[in-house]
């Protein structure tokens, strides 16, 4: 690739470099060289930014990857473009999905040189030009300077720095046995046994060193040799040589030439004999009237065709999205560049009416259109398959398989190179990349722009109704197929107004139906239908079954769960629908549906009967349920006395250790978690319907997700009224009230309190009691009612220790300090907050005692005890730290900044800054007072 008028040349047969002009370019780091090795090792194939970071760190990823690949990237930008303009869009290393892209001129990077020369030695050989096949791999190995990928080091490097010296070593096999053909023997005994001492386990070697030998009349030296290369493989392998190195030694030992029996070449043309007329089959189906939206994957297959000789191009995506356009639009793009023809043929691999093709008949096919005789076709598939690769041999054609279903009856079918194979499927057809390197192409949805641009081209309708164009694109969640059956039923119903057919299409229960056409064919649902026969049993039984899932995505734990089978088998299934592009994985270990599918698999659950529907639905509730309360029971802040005991214990459930992971596990799964509770609440499933928001209501409060938390606690609250449960009644009241103290409702909060203690009073139970009373007494207190608060907390400390709620006690002296230290009377709270700390301690209520350190720090600071607060706030956030709690890490470094900004000292703006940040993301109220603390800081700094 060029940049401006300097062109820039690529090395990875030596030391990584890049030249421009003559003149090394500075790559900057070893990460930032290790990031351009991977590119330039892709040639010309985008590398997801996961690729990049396994590469690079192998297994000691820092947490900070995802950025250092970034910086590394923007890096490689500057040094490869330096005269790019500051927001310009990079030309030569691009941004393609979640990866990169190296763009790299034809001829630019040594390792392409090497191949191009290779395959040219192969075509000059094969048309019996020997000396001119020698001089071209001469020119090729001259290109390997030193060891490949010099100064780049790691496991991945270590690996491909081997596949590179292996396929050196090869080539220069090759060139050996091309210098045997021309009489060179003499001059390759040297160059010859330096190789087989350096690979002495290379029975190929051997062989050729012998017959250099005799051919430079040093036959007693060859059978020498012999001897040699048998006490190394026996000493080393435990094996004799093989049958060509024996041959070799038995042709020396008769006085024999060594040499294979070649084929005559000839130099001139037989007058008389007539050619054979060549058959050049052009067999591509008309391509599609138009292509939007694919120029980024267009761009991609020219660069794969530009960057590999004869690559194998794999389009994948799911139903409908539009493979089969884009390769054949590709195709007849690129058809110039392959004069010798192309070869096309339907595999049917999801034809509901119809079988596969067998291999069979797709060779048959294939020979018939190359010119060969029905009569004279082999019996056999290896037969016919290899007369096809000798007919295909140094012909340059393009072939394209379509609607594959598998890989396994593939490789018969694939050419070598120059010719380039297409194929499509729906499926990511591992065999074929792990067998012949396939290319993937994967297809998703298109883009809003894309999807509304199809609708508008094919449908014809004015601007007036571009909005509704838009909202109909969404629905069709950008799937062409869905598109293009939109568009034509508008296109041929002039009068159907757009906004009618977005108003037909929002009921998800008819969308499929209304997406298909009036013969009933190339309908969405047929699509999907047809990819679900080619699953296996699991997997197609429990894609039904996920349509009952009312989350976004899911992991094999919920599928293992609600399937009732064991996790490797739902784990299996689960990848088997990702590879048939009916699931994709949104991060590690979680899978989701686009809307189209998503309706499709609510669509089959629909079908499935009714116990088989609300057993599923109740096995998923009951899996959420009982992680939820395991994850709960972590997390490093008290909880009530609630049994928890869902009907169905799941067998399969995450390994969670601590407060860490607990948290990890909550972020992970809240979006389901809270759809499960809104699913049981709506379907009369009423003990889950408030029991997942029980186990829910630490994360939340702890995450300060306010709104959240009293939306689906006051829905917990009716279906607690619905049980008739007086302890689930309490603990909803209890909780509603918590709630609505957080979003600062007092006398609606005040109002809830009061009921779940007059339910705690009407159950005689002393705990639930000391609980209300305490945050009645925080609610007054709030409301500037000191006296009555004050009244309420030492009821609350009575009560308490009466009935030996230690967590309960500590609370209300907890927040009987903070009354005292609102109305400034420091020394009065000062006891009641250190008695408080010992309690919270005692029970390990890291939450609580986070916070007491934070309101001690507080009165010490007003009483002038400036280590001590400064002490107590340092202890204050190595508590939250390890509660892994962002909202009273922000309260330390909050009480931190004040310490530093009274004491007159550094580091003030700083902790206000982190306070902020956390404050901010977690979206709480506090943030507004940091931001104003930390605006007045940096005034009184700048003045």
């Amino acid at each position: 690739m060029t940049h401006g008028e300097e062109l820039l040349r690529y090395e990875v047969l030596g030391l990584l470099r890049v030249v421009r002009a003559g003149q090394e370019v500075d790559l900057g780091a070893a990460k930032q060289r290790a990031v351009l090795a991977v590119l330039l090792l892709a040639r010309g194939t985008p590398v997801s930014r996961g690729q990049i970071i396994e590469a690079v760190w192998g297994d000691n990823v820092p947490s900070s990857a995802v950025n250092l690949v970034q910086t590394y990237v923007a890096g490689l930008r500057r040094a490869l473009e330096p005269a790019r303009a500051r927001r310009a869009p990079a030309e030569l290393l691009t941004s393609v999905g979640d990866g990169y892209l190296m763009r790299v001129d034809p001829g630019a990077l040594d390792l392409d040189v090497f191949e191009r020369q290779v395959l040219l030695a192969n075509r000059l050989r094969a048309a019996g030009d020997l000396a001119g096949a020698a001089v071209e791999l001469d020119d090729a190995l001259a290109l390997f300077r030193a060891e490949p990928l010099g100064g780049v080091s790691g496991l991945f490097f270590d690996v491909e720095r081997g596949r590179l010296v292996e396929r050196r070593l090869a080539v220069l096999e090759e060139r050996a046995e091309l210098g045997l053909a021309i009489g060179q023997g003499p001059e390759l005994v040297s160059q010859l046994t330096a190789v087989v001492a350096e690979h002495p386990l290379r029975e190929r070697g051997h062989g050729l060193l012998m017959r250099a030998l005799v051919q430079a009349g040093r036959q007693a030296e060859a059978l020498a040799a012999y001897r040699e290369a048998r006490g190394v493989l026996i000493e080393e392998l435990g094996v004799e040589p093989g049958p060509e190195l024996r041959r070799v030694h038995q042709a020396v030992l008769a006085g024999e030439s060594p040499e294979p029996a070649r084929a005559p070449v000839r130099t001139t043309p037989q007058a008389a004999a007539e050619p054979a007329p060549v058959t050049v089959p052009a067999q591509l189906p008309r391509a599609p009237v138009s292509l939007v939206g694919r120029d980024a994957e267009v761009a991609v297959m020219d660069a794969l065709l530009r960057g590999h000789d004869g690559p194998v191009l794999l389009v994948t995506g799911p139903a409908g999205v539009g493979k089969t356009a884009l390769a054949l639009h590709w195709a007849h793009r690129v058809r110039d560049e392959f004069p010798d023809g192309q070869l096309y043929v339907d595999v049917h691999g999801y034809d509901p009416d119809r079988e596969p093709l067998e291999i069979g008949e797709v060779l048959n096919r294939f020979l018939r259109a190359l010119g060969v005789p029905a009569g004279d076709t082999p019996v056999s598939v290896d037969e016919r398959s290899a007369l096809l690769r000798t007919l295909l041999a140094d012909r340059r054609m393009l072939v394209m398989l379509d609607n594959v279903r598998g890989s396994a009856d593939l490789l018969p079918l694939l050419p070598g190179a120059p010719s380039c194979v297409v194929v499509t499927s729906r499926r990511r057809l591992v065999g074929l990349v792990a067998q012949v390197e396939a290319k993937l192409v994967e297809l998703d949805m298109l883009d809003p722009d894309a999807a509304v641009a199809v609708l508008g081209r094919v449908a014809g309708r004015s601007d007036a109704e571009a909005d509704a164009l838009r909202e109909l694109a969404e629905l069709c969640d950008g799937l062409p197929l869905a598109l293009r059956i939109a568009a034509a039923r508008l296109a041929v119903s002039p009068k159907l107004r757009v906004a009618e057919l977005v108003e037909e299409l929002q009921d998800e229960h008819g969308r499929l139906a209304a997406l298909g056409l009036e013969d009933g064919e190339g309908t969405v649902r047929a699509a999907l239908d047809a990819s679900r026969r080619a699953l296996p049993a699991l997997a197609s039984r429990l894609l039904a079954i996920i349509g009952l899932h009312p989350g976004a995505d899911l992991t094999a734990h919920v599928v293992a769960a609600m399937g009732e089978v064991p996790l490797p088998e739902a784990q299996r299934s689960l990848d088997a629908l990702t590879a048939a592009n009916l699931l994709s994985v949104s991060e590690p270990g979680r899978h989701f549906a686009h809307d189209l599918v998503r309706v499709y698999t609510k669509t089959l659950a629909g079908e499935l009967s009714e116990p088989e529907r609300r057993a599923a639905t109740g096995r998923m509730l009951d899996y959420y349920l009982h992680c939820a309360d395991i994850a709960d029971g972590l997390l490093p802040i008290n909880r009530g006395s609630v049994l928890v005991a869902p009907e169905h214990r799941p067998v399969h459930v995450p390994a969670l250790a601590g407060a860490a992971d607990a948290m990890a596990w909550f972020d992970a799964e809240r979006a389901n978690l809270i759809a499960a509770a809104e699913l049981a609440s709506a379907t009369g499933w009423h003990v889950h319907a408030w029991q997942l928001p029980y186990t829910l209501s630490r994360y939340l409060w702890l995450r300060t997700e306010r709104e959240t938390s009293l939306r689906i606690t006051q829905a917990a609250l009716q279906a607690a009224i619905a049980l008739n449960d007086d302890d689930a009644r309490f603990v909803m009241q209890f909780n509603v009230g918590i709630a609505l103290l957080q979003m600062e409702r007092y006398d609606e909060a005040l109002h809830a309190q009061r009921n779940a203690l007059e339910v705690a009073r009407r159950k005689e139970d002393v705990h639930q009691q000391a609980r209300a009373l305490t945050t009645i007494a925080g609610t007054l207190q709030d409301m500037g009612r000191a006296e009555e608060a004050e009244t309420h907390y030492r009821e609350a400390m009575e009560i308490s220790r009466v009935a030996g709620s230690k967590w309960a006690e500590a609370n209300a002296h907890h927040h009987l300090g903070l009354l005292y230290l609102s109305g400034r009377r420091f020394d009065d709270a000062m006891p009641w907050l250190r008695v408080a700390l010992r309690m919270y301690h005692e029970v390990g209520e890291q939450c609580g005692e986070a916070a007491c350190h934070v309101d001690i720090s507080t009165a010490l600071l007003e009483t002038g005890d400036m280590e001590g607060a400064l002490s107590s706030a340092r202890t204050a956030l190595a508590v939250a730290c390890d509660a892994v709690s962002p909202y009273h890490q922000a309260l330390a470094h909050d009480r931190l900044a004040a310490v530093f900004d009274r004491l007159g000292a550094a580091g003030a703006a700083a902790h206000w800054q982190r306070a902020l940040a956390l404050f901010t993301e977690l979206g709480a109220p506090e943030a507004d007072g940091v931001r104003a603390r930390l605006a007045r800081a940096r005034a009184v700094t700048v003045g």
